[in-house]
């Protein structure tokens, strides 16, 4: 099944961010019981994950803005 940006509304974008959120959160709770160098590959996928969210939620907020 493909489905376009264009179908997916307000709410879906909405639990794509906190999904995305949710996972960053885990990613770092997860972390503290592996090893260092485990620890740091988490926390990067966790910062991606975040960042991810707020671009995604960015890009819902000022639509205008998704072409930049």
């Amino acid at each position: 099944m493909t489905l376009s940006t264009e179908q997916l509304s307000p709410d879906d974008w909405r639990r794509i961010c906190d999904a995305l959120r949710y996972l960053g959160r885990d990613l770092h709770h997860r972390s503290f019981s592996v090893t260092a160098e485990r620890r740091e590959m988490l926390w990067e996928e966790m910062d991606q994950c975040l960042a991810l969210a707020d671009r995604l939620s960015t890009a819902q907020a000022d639509p205008t803005d998704q072409e930049g």
